[in-house]
């Protein structure tokens, strides 16, 4: 019944049996107040509770502040129970099996948020009227903007979920007294307002009792990251990637300080900027703070390297020579390379044919046949130029090694490893 649109159940609320008269309601209703007491219990036996059936649907979500921790939202209640004091004969009426008037006329329970993020009043007002029926029901269906406490965890921001809920029970009442239950297991959200910042996953109601009887409703819902992703994550991955760029300029353009502070900078306003629109929370804290402070330490030590880096490069090889143990550490780096290459050379099948300079000399030479090769003469020539190469690779050892050279290597270091950290370290944060 809670999940009828709530139109249909302002119709009911506003429509008289056609064949009613005027007489015949007011006799009716003036009938029905004698005697009739709103501070009394509506049941005959006050031993006995009175059992309300609570239903609650979503009209809309105004707002959520993650700082304050409150959720601003606009609901409707639907509340039924029996007044055993308003049963009447319908035929006695003229057939006037409904009334509808103000709720302050007969007895309504007193429902209060108990997770209140602003004011503590009662969910009434005088708007909203109460139809009664001829068999003792009554049905009334407040309707109100609630402000509730919501406890955030925007830990994973942008990507955040949250779980509100919605407690409402009777004050003055104890459970003895007022017995509070529902038919439903979700919230309504047939004339549901879709939120531009907030995508409703589930809801769920339920009923407890702590000494009273308290009707809770919960709210799951996710962020939508689109517009976040747009405007922030992904020009601060922009900046992030094009960092280490910076130890691919060469020495001499004089541009290496000036790009790498401009990316500290560029990083310092943008935090700046983005720091107005995350969630100011201290407990807990967004993963992407931590971020942004990582990439920011890590564009500062860029600079500091730099600044390293060149000094380097400008230093004199006579006034102070490279240490030998950073020669043979580049030496033996050099030396490894370069026998991956030969080792790469030499297992290639397809290099001998495919070379101008062999194929010139089978055209050269006609009297030599690819038949009668002797393969001896072949591993020969393979261990011969294998030879060569190791001779070049260990005439390298005598090559002098400058700080010049110290500083290219060590640009080649820091932009592969600063490249796969900041990939890995993005990678790790967005899944």
């Amino acid at each position: 019944m809670f999940r009828v649109p709530y139109i249909f159940f302002t119709a009911i609320c506003l429509q008289t049996i056609t064949a009613n008269s005027m007489e015949d309601v007011k006799t009716l209703l003036a009938d029905l107040m004698v005697n009739y007491s709103s501070e009394v219990r509506p049941v005959k036996d006050q031993t006995k509770p009175v059992s309300i059936d609570v239903g609650m649907t979503l009209v809309s979500i105004n707002d959520f502040n993650e700082v304050t921790g409150v959720i601003s939202v606009v609901i409707i209640l639907f509340l039924s129970w029996t007044d055993e004091s308003l049963v009447w004969n319908s035929s006695s009426y003229n057939n006037t099996t409904s009334l509808t008037f103000s709720h302050e006329k007969i007895w309504v329970p007193k429902l209060f948020l108990t997770n209140p993020g602003k004011d503590f009043n009662p969910i009434s007002n005088e708007h909203f009227k109460i139809t009664a029926y001829a068999n003792g029901s009554v049905t009334w269906i407040p309707g109100r903007i609630l402000q509730a406490t919501c406890q955030p965890n925007v830990t994973k921001f942008p990507f955040d979920l949250h779980e509100c809920t919605i407690s409402i029970a009777p004050h003055g009442y104890y459970g003895t007294q007022i017995s509070l239950f529902t038919n439903v297991s979700t919230i309504s959200l047939d004339i549901y307002s879709t939120n531009s910042a907030w995508n409703i996953i589930s809801t769920k109601a339920f009923v407890s009792s702590v000494g009273v009887d308290i009707a809770s409703f919960t709210i799951k819902m996710s962020r939508r990251p689109l517009n976040f992703m747009v405007t922030v994550v992904i020009p601060i991955l922009m900046l992030a990637l094009v960092n280490p760029f910076v130890f691919i300029l060469p020495f001499n353009s004089g541009e290496r300080i000036s790009y790498s502070i401009t990316v500290l900078l560029a990083f310092t306003v943008y935090m700046t900027v983005v720091s107005d629109r995350m969630p100011a929370s201290s407990e807990p804290i967004s993963h992407l703070s931590f971020y942004l402070l990582s990439l920011l330490a890590l564009s500062v030590l860029i600079v500091i390297v730099n600044i390293f880096q060149i000094r380097v490069y400008n230093k004199d090889d006579n006034e102070e020579p490279v240490p030998r143990w950073i020669q043979n550490f580049i030496k033996n780096f050099r030396n490894i390379c370069r026998k991956g290459k030969v080792e790469t050379k030499s297992r290639d099948p397809n290099e001998t044919r495919k070379s101008p300079g062999r194929m010139e000399s089978i055209k050269n030479h006609d009297v030599i046949h690819l038949e009668s090769i002797d393969q001896s003469d072949f591993a020969d020539s393979q261990t011969h130029s294998t030879e060569k190469n190791y001779d070049q690779i260990s005439f390298s050892q005598s090559e002098n090694i400058t700080w010049h050279t110290v500083a290219k290597y060590a640009d080649k270091f820091y932009f592969t490893t600063i490249l796969v950290f900041t990939v890995n370290f993005s990678l790790a944060y967005f899944y």
